[in-house]
């Protein structure tokens, strides 16, 4: 595991990404479980993902606008 600024990364071998239908960049969800001292890396879900999308797009996009109207 490494520092990436306030987080901590994990580096995944390719072979694992391959096997789980994933690749760099993906979006994902990770749950973890105290009892079983394990973590689960999954895709996240489209639709959030879409719209998660759509919501910093709008954001960088009308900046100045929210910015104004939040004085």
């Amino acid at each position: 595991m490494t520092r990436q600024g306030n987080s901590t990364g994990v580096a995944l071998p390719r072979e694992a990404l391959s096997v789980a239908g994933l690749e760099r960049g993906d979006e994902v969800l990770v749950v973890a479980d105290p009892a079983a001292g394990a973590m689960t890396i999954r895709r996240a879900d489209d639709t959030y993902t879409r719209a998660m999308r759509a919501g910093r797009a709008f954001a960088q996009r009308y900046r100045r606008t929210m910015a104004a109207l939040a004085r």
